[in-house]
């Protein structure tokens, strides 16, 4: 967090300095201008300003605006640009053509509800089972390579995908139980969407590149996610694992039942189970090595 202090008036303002910091009210309005940026509708400097602005609860009086109309609040304005510009250059990443990447990496859904009554994924994609998954990553790929017409409609299969209503257990209805129209998330504005999309792909970065400790276990999934060479795709989630293929094979072992029962599983019993194979193959190796 980021701290400003105003001692003589004993006044101390914290601010988020990362998308984990923040609450959802926060990071709904950080978001929606970080895409009005994105869309040319703001600059940079605006959503500065304005991000600073809010985040520090921060009032202009009267007395400002009459002054500023004046051109007598030079000072205030540059104090105000300063602050925005240390405190608020979190949220994109300045590439080297000058154009600006919005930088949400957070793995944190904070889009845990839509409509009221559609409930995503937990943090990490903690509780979406093997089929959704897939299900989402191909229709992520489909948003990547579409025009936008069919991106758009893309979106909203992958969001029908992740989200939906709970059932009597508190638990979000089974993927393969109940059948969205995509046609429902229509009214979810956009820029929500995409951000949801930009939150699935850093999650797989995450299980792609992270030490994490599951159950009190500590992996790193990274072996089972070959790498692209292209570092403009390192977030989109593409590789060369062939899923369908993988859901196929442990149907056959019959780990966790049948295809459709294999579906079902949860993702990170798939991942683990995918490790073990993995370096059981790997001392495998090494021992015929010998």
């Amino acid at each position: 967090m980021h701290t400003i202090e105003i001692p003589e008036k004993a006044i101390t303002v914290s601010l988020p300095s990362h998308w984990d910091e923040c609450t959802p009210a926060q990071t709904n309005y950080i978001l929606g201008k970080a895409f009005d940026v994105l869309n040319g509708k703001m600059s940079i400097f605006d959503f500065r300003v304005h991000i600073f602005m809010h985040l520090a609860n921060l009032k202009l009086g009267w007395k400002y605006h009459i002054q500023n109309r004046l051109g007598k609040a030079a000072r205030i304005n540059e104090r105000i640009y300063h602050l925005s510009e240390q405190l608020c250059d979190w949220v994109f990443h300045k590439r080297k053509d000058g154009s600006y990447e919005l930088k949400y990496d957070t793995v944190i859904n904070h889009f845990v509800v839509l409509l009221e009554k559609y409930h995503g994924p937990t943090d990490l994609l903690a509780d979406v089972t093997f089929g959704e998954f897939k299900t989402a990553l191909s229709f992520l790929t489909e948003i990547s390579d579409q025009d936008t017409d069919a991106k758009n409609v893309a979106l909203d299969y992958f969001i029908a995908t992740l989200y939906r209503p709970k059932g009597k257990d508190g638990k979000r209805v089974a993927f393969h139980n109940y059948i969205i129209e995509p046609e429902t998330f229509k009214n979810v504005p956009i820029w929500k969407k995409q951000a949801i999309v930009l939150w699935f792909t850093y999650c797989i970065h995450t299980l792609q590149s992270t030490d994490l400790t599951i159950n009190g276990i500590d992996v790193n999934f990274e072996p089972l996610f070959p790498r692209t060479t292209n570092n403009d795709n390192r977030h989109s989630g593409k590789t060369n694992l062939g899923w369908t293929a993988i859901q196929l094979d442990i149907a056959e072992a019959g780990v966790y039942g049948n295809a459709t029962e294999t579906s079902q599983t949860l993702l990170y019993d798939i991942l683990l189970y995918l490790l073990k194979k993995h370096q059981d193959n790997e001392h495998m190796k090494k021992q015929m090595k010998k």
